[in-house]
């Protein structure tokens, strides 16, 4: 008797259990689930046409930008897009249009006026496409109900989204309009259908797709490659052909709670799943199921090494920052990576005409203005990054490999935060924007007032006077202004540039006295040879101008002869008129040119010889200079410049992007557009074997030293004194203050 009872309470039970259900399914109780990277189309249902913002030009004013309802006729002859994102907010959900990027908005105003001294005052409401997300007004709650939507306001929520169907004796239209739930007139719509890109109607539960915009896998979300139903996640390299346990977690939404990832080939756990042998380059079929085992989802999943950054923003180009939103998933860090509110644009010149876009990405505060420092992925704690194309090269590395040289050669000669570091760092990573897969980009920081601990402009008593004290310049254009052979003609600018170059820093604010010191050193390099060389270390350090000279010959940097270089000084106030080069944008170097064609020529000295004072150091041996890059060549072509360095450089990125498996995307979506080789170690190989070349010219060009001279660092007895090459006694100056150099002492050639 109790057994049969307690059946009936179970068979009871299950049955109000699948109503429930049930009832969720119909009602749309369940949250609704929306992809970000897929377009939608909203359509009253019923009424043929689609919901668009029909204001083609772009105004940061509410008011002259208007939505409209057009019938598939309209919409072919005005052009404008049907098609919508429907985006995760905190209160509800966004509506971007994917064509202008304004976001669907509702607003209510209040009027009033005064009429024969009496005041009136009434209400208005209307729908508006905001170039910027504003608050509540811009967030939507979406409602299923019968097989369609309905869209009321998080400002209002008493107020929908409604269209009005009208007809009389002139003609017939819709008009889209703000109606209340209660209006339930015959040609007062508020039921809407929407359907994905695919053509695929989106129902309570969201289509197979929608689920992949919470789901986690060790905090990491899945984003959509260009192949179809494919997904890639970042997973650390500890993983990559071992054992990869992967905790399956959903962000927003607790029904997914009893939500299975199943992976073919992987063990289920308690937690998700675990793939043994993990690799980037199979490809792992997937299925999402639900408590009744039901497939909501399916997919491809693909594994990489690299992290994957993603970039989202509406109208981004060369010419303006615009607002979007930046995450950069860390494949170290066990967790669900902060989406941070950014500014970007395109960056560079002529590579904005490339197909394959470099971006440059500002961090901000929740306020959208104030910076917002972090430090992504261990670089250094900043609030300015690159994503770096790198379009034109063929390896993706050039740069990259430059800049870990110059760092390992040259430090600044003063402290900073930074290890004294005189260049950038930089990861590797593949890059979404918008939703779209964009390849592999180098994340890295910049040169900036930060990095080079260059002191800030001093702010007077009145706050109106501003001095500036560390100097930040950028050689934009090749020049007798930028070769530091003659100043621009007329006055000193007072704007942010000066000739073809520009103000780096305080780039706030532009003054002419920000641009004497650069005026000053143009004008010390056509000062007589022996004011030059006597007065050299007021202006320059010989090292780091050696370090400059030794890396455009070893690497043979076409496009850096003071253009793509950056000169600066940490304070005029206290390090005086001393300039420091760093070395910016290194693409075309290794053999190869700045359009991404190969460069047999091998140490060509003419990007160091036109440069006015590297010419005379270089040319006519002053102050010993050339004689010091020889000594340096044969020093460093057996350690950071040796061959072998350079090919571990080369082979440990060249590993790094193959194995990750990012190369073979990199080659399926840009090889067709620039040359790229889909074993990347062919290319590797061919800058190996022009070094070699490079090398057995620059033991030509720079000779080891005569044996006769000899090397000192320590202080020598120079009791008759020291002298220039020239024969000029040098006067009142210590050993160690004397710039480096080939010297003579007590009739012997020393090396400083």
């Amino acid at each position: 008797m109790f057994m049969k009872t307690n059946m009936r309470m179970n068979m009871r039970t299950n049955f109000f259990c699948t109503l429930f259900l049930l009832s969720l399914l119909v009602t749309g109780a369940m949250a609704q689930r929306f992809d970000p990277d897929t377009r939608y189309r909203i359509v009253a249902r019923g009424v043929g046409g689609a919901l668009v913002d029909q204001s083609m030009v772009y105004n940061a004013s509410v008011y002259n930008s208007t939505l409209a309802y057009q019938t598939d006729a309209q919409l072919a002859q005005s052009g404008a897009s049907p098609w919508w994102y429907i985006r995760r907010a905190d209160k509800g959900w966004t509506l971007q249009n994917a064509s202008t990027g304004r976001f669907l908005e509702f607003r209510e105003y209040v009027y009033s006026y005064t009429w024969d001294g009496q005041t009136y005052s009434y209400e208005d409401q209307t729908f508006r496409a905001n170039p910027e997300q504003l608050g509540d007004s811009a967030i939507w709650n979406f409602d299923y109900s019968d097989g369609a939507f309905r869209l009321n306001s998080a400002a209002s929520t008493a107020w929908h989204l409604g269209l009005y169907v009208w007809s009389n004796d002139y003609g017939a239209g819709v008009q889209l309009q703000p109606m209340l739930a209660s209006w339930k007139y015959e040609r007062y719509m508020l039921d809407f259908e929407i359907y994905a890109e695919d053509g695929t109607p989106v129902s309570g539960a969201g289509t197979p797709g929608h689920v992949f915009s919470s789901l986690y896998l060790n905090g990491k979300s899945l984003l959509r490659l260009p192949e179809n139903n494919e997904y890639l996640v970042t997973i650390s390299s500890k993983y990559a052909d071992s054992e990869y346990d992967a905790n399956v977690t959903w962000s927003g939404f607790d029904e997914y709670a009893d939500y299975r990832v199943q992976v073919e080939g992987a063990t289920p756990t308690s937690t998700g799943f675990r793939i043994a042998n993990a690799s980037c380059h199979a490809a792992y079929p997937f299925r999402i199921v639900d408590d009744m085992a039901q497939t909501v989802a399916s997919g491809t999943l693909r594994l990489t090494t690299l992290p994957i950054a993603e970039l989202r923003a509406s109208g981004i180009n060369g010419s303006a920052y615009v607002k979007g939103s930046f995450r950069m998933q860390d494949p170290d860090y066990n967790g669900i990576d902060t989406i941070y509110t950014v500014e970007t644009k395109v960056r560079g010149a002529s590579a904005q005409r490339y197909p394959k876009k470099a971006y440059n990405v500002k961090l901000r505060e929740a306020d959208g203005v104030t910076d917002c420092d972090a430090n992504l992925l261990g670089l250094r704690n900043t609030h300015t990054w690159i994503l770096d194309a790198m379009f034109v090269d063929r390896i993706r590395m050039r740069n990259r490999v430059c800049f870990d040289t110059w760092n390992e050669m040259d430090r600044l000669p003063y402290e900073t935060n930074y290890d004294r570091r005189n260049g950038t760092v930089g990861r590797f990573v593949e890059v979404f924007v918008d939703g779209d897969y964009r390849g592999i980009y180098c994340f890295t920081d910049k040169i900036n007032r930060k990095l080079l601990n260059l002191t800030k402009v001093q702010f007077g008593l009145d706050s109106t006077k501003v001095t500036p004290r560390g100097l930040l310049y950028k050689g934009k254009q090749w020049g007798e202004d930028t070769y530091l052979n003659s100043v621009p003609s007329g006055s000193l600018s007072a704007s942010l540039t000066w000739g073809n170059w520009e103000l780096e820093y305080p780039d706030e604010y532009p003054s002419s006295d920000a641009w004497v010191p650069l005026r000053n050193l143009i004008n010390f390099g056509r000062q007589s040879d022996s004011r030059f060389t006597q007065n050299f270390d007021q202006f320059y350090y010989f090292d780091n101008l050696l370090n400059y000279v030794m890396l455009q010959l070893a690497y043979n940097l076409e496009d850096n002869g003071m253009k793509n270089m950056f000169i600066s000084t940490k304070n005029i106030e206290k390090a005086g008129k001393r300039m420091i080069f760093t070395v910016w944008d290194m693409d075309s170097s290794l053999g190869g040119l700045w359009d991404g064609q190969h460069n047999d020529i091998t140490a060509d000295t003419t990007y160091v010889t036109r440069v006015r004072p590297l010419s005379r150091l270089f040319s006519k041996n002053m102050l010993g200079f050339r004689d010091s890059l020889r000594l340096k060549w044969h020093e460093l072509r057996e350690t950071t410049l040796a061959p072998e360095r350079l090919a571990e450089r080369l082979d440990a990125y060249a590993t790094l992007l193959t194995e990750s498996g990012a190369w073979a995307r990199e080659y399926a979506l840009w090889g067709d557009y620039c040359n790229l080789t889909e074993n990347i170690d062919d290319e590797i190989q061919y800058v190996k074997a022009w070094y070699a070349r490079n090398i057995d010219y620059l033991n030509e060009l720079l000779p080891e030293l005569p044996t006769a001279i000899v090397r000192l660092q320590t202080e020598p007895n120079a009791s008759h004194g020291i002298y220039t090459l020239d024969g000029r006694r040098v006067e009142g100056r210590s050993w160690q203050d004397l710039p480096h150099g080939v010297y003579i002492i007590n009739g012997r050639k020393v090396m400083r």
